[in-house]
């Protein structure tokens, strides 16, 4: 093998990018932002190298030490159990622990009919967290939906949201009361690609409502019919719309994975934790990028709603 620079350890391997590197992938790399870099492989499989601050997820390959400074377009391949991109970087990955997604036992969740108060809970603590960016902004009167008061004026959104968002996520929130599953992924369709960044407002946010209603329909599967009969056909539609970073994002959250923070939020409104713990991993979530943190919580709440039904919080 080629004299490679030291980079930093491997602290963990997610379970999807161990995977794909046994298959002696090669590619490039796609993206490079200050705490991850983005590789694409040749067939369009999406993993990432992330500092140790990043959240685990299951393509992420977490390094500690001193983030490598890798080039966008530089190649990359495997080689005997090492990752190897460009010419001077090389990660040995043969005995890195590997991070697996966290299960949810539904013998651990409350009875789907305490979930509105737990929707309740999320308000008294909303005014100890940071000032909302991106679709969180809309998490109050996505809530006053909820209640069946709606907003009460025109919403005015944040210059950084499109002004057709807010339309588009209020139709969504009525539609999870009413349990009309084409209604939401008809409306879900407008907010693809709304936003700037490598994961736009528009797709975390969807992302989010999609990663709650399949947490949801694992759980409560004996009580709640939670089955998107379009989900697969809505997926292939917005392969146009958005990068195929946020793609694979969205795909995984369609499926249930997510990073390892949003396991967390779920599980702790699921099972009943503390309002104290509950605003502690919300605070951690909301630390995700620049708005992306807020806007999978906005996602997340909304989807709470299919669990209100005619009865409201």
């Amino acid at each position: 093998m080629t004299s490679t620079e030291p980079p930093g350890r491997i602290e963990y391997i997610g379970e999807a990018a161990r995977e794909l590197l046994a298959s002696q992938l090669r590619g490039k790399v796609l993206a490079v932002v200050s705490h991850a870099a983005y590789l694409l492989g040749e067939q369009d499989e999406i993993f990432w190298l992330a500092a140790e601050n990043v959240p685990l997820h299951r393509r992420c390959i977490q390094v500690s030490g001193t983030f490598p400074r890798l080039a966008v377009d530089a190649p990359f391949n495997v080689s005997d159990h090492h990752l190897v991109i460009g010419s001077k970087t090389a990660f040995d990955f043969g005995q890195a622990p590997i991070w697996e997604t966290p299960r949810f036992s539904p013998d651990c969740a409350l009875p789907v009919a305490d979930l509105p108060e737990r929707l309740r809970a999320v308000i008294s603590i909303l005014d100890e967290l940071p000032a909302p960016a991106g679709f969180g902004s809309l998490i109050p009167d996505i809530l006053l939906i909820a209640q069946k008061q709606g907003a009460p004026h025109p919403h005015q959104t944040p210059a950084s949201i499109p002004a057709r968002a807010w339309p588009a996520v209020k139709e969504i929130a009525r539609a999870c009361l009413a349990h009309d599953f084409p209604k939401i992924l008809e409306q879900a369709d407008a907010l693809i690609g709304l936003g700037e960044g490598l994961t736009p407002s528009g797709d975390d946010f969807v992302g989010g409502l999609l990663f709650c209603k399949r947490i949801l329909q694992s759980s409560y599967a004996d009580v709640l019919n939670l089955e998107f009969p379009y989900l697969p056909d809505f997926i292939e539609n917005i392969t146009a719309s958005t990068n195929i970073i946020s793609l694979t994002f969205l795909k995984d959250h369609a499926e249930g994975y997510a990073v390892d923070t949003l396991h967390q939020f779920a599980n702790a409104i699921l099972t009943g934790q503390p309002f104290g713990d509950l605003r502690q991993i919300a605070s951690e979530l909301l630390h995700i990028g620049h708005s992306t943190g807020w806007d999978l919580l906005a996602g997340v709440l909304t989807g709470m709603l299919l669990t209100c039904g005619d009865d409201a919080v």
